[in-house]
C-alpha cells in the first residue's frame, strides 16, 4: 500500500503501492504487492497501449507524478500474441476482449478481428484463447455492420448511412407510404446527435443507437 511519504507510486492489480527508490527490479515489485515467492507470478505492464511481461531481474524505473500499471497473474509462463502488429504479453492463457479494448486503448466503436482465425469477429463480450499452436493475431477495424435499437428490438445493419425510407422498413416491413405516415425520432447517433428522420434524408448509424419508428393512417 502506497504512504504519504513514499516518492514514487504504482498500482498492481488496482491497488496502489509505494516506494523511495527510483529503480526496482522484477523481484521487488511483486514483493512489495505481496506476490510471494516471485517466481510464481508473471507480472505484465501496461504501458503505451501495450502489454509486457516484467521478469524478475528487469529493472523499472520511475518517475515522480506518474504511476506505472502492473498487472499479475499466478502462473509460471507468458503467452505471446499481437494486438494491430504490436507484440503483447499475457500471463493467462486467454485474454478478454474488453481487456483488449481498454489496454490496447481501442476506441469501442471498432470490431476486433482473430486474423489468425479468417478474419473472424471477436464479441464484445468475449474472450480470445492464446495457448493454441502459433501466436493469435488480432487486430482492429472500423465494422461492418452494427447492432441498432428500432422499436426496442436489437437489429443487425450495416455500417453506413441509412435511408428514412430504410429504417421505416426495419420496423415495419414492406411499408405503405402512400397510406401511412411514419414518425422516426432518434438517440444517441454520432456525437451523442438525437433528433428526428424525415422523408428524403440518410442518417449515418453507429453502434447502440436508438430509434423508435411511429406510423399513423394519413386518412
Amino acid at each position: 500500500m502506497a504512504k504519504g511519504h513514499d516518492k514514487f507510486q504504482f498500482s498492481v492489480n488496482g491497488a496502489l503501492h509505494g516506494t523511495g527508490d527510483k529503480v526496482l527490479d522484477g523481484s521487488q515489485i511483486r514483493e512489495i504487492a505481496g506476490l510471494e515467492p516471485a517466481s510464481d507470478f508473471v507480472l505484465i505492464q501496461i504501458e503505451g497501449g501495450l502489454a509486457r511481461s516484467i521478469s524478475i531481474e528487469e529493472e523499472v524505473k520511475f518517475a515522480s507524478g506518474e504511476i506505472p500499471v502492473f498487472l499479475s497473474f499466478a502462473s509460471d509462463r507468458t503467452y505471446n500474441f499481437t494486438v494491430n502488429e504490436r507484440g503483447w504479453e499475457w500471463g493467462s492463457p486467454s485474454i478478454l476482449a474488453a481487456d483488449i479494448y481498454r489496454y490496447g486503448e481501442i476506441d469501442e466503436e471498432l470490431e476486433l478481428i482473430l486474423d489468425s482465425a479468417g478474419d473472424a469477429v471477436i464479441p464484445t463480450d468475449g474472450e480470445v484463447a492464446l495457448d493454441g499452436a502459433g501466436v493469435e493475431r488480432i487486430r482492429s477495424r472500423e465494422p461492418k455492420m452494427v447492432t441498432i435499437k428500432v422499436n426496442g428490438r436489437p437489429r443487425a445493419v450495416e455500417k453506413r448511412p441509412h435511408s428514412y425510407r430504410e429504417i421505416a422498413a426495419i420496423a415495419y416491413p414492406n411499408p405503405d407510404f402512400e397510406n401511412f405516415n411514419y414518425t422516426i425520432t432518434y438517440l444517441h447517433g454520432v456525437h451523442g446527435a438525437e433528433g428526428d428522420l424525415v422523408e428524403g434524408e440518410t442518417i449515418q448509424v453507429k453502434k447502440g443507437m436508438v430509434f423508435n419508428v411511429r406510423r399513423s393512417d394519413k386518412s
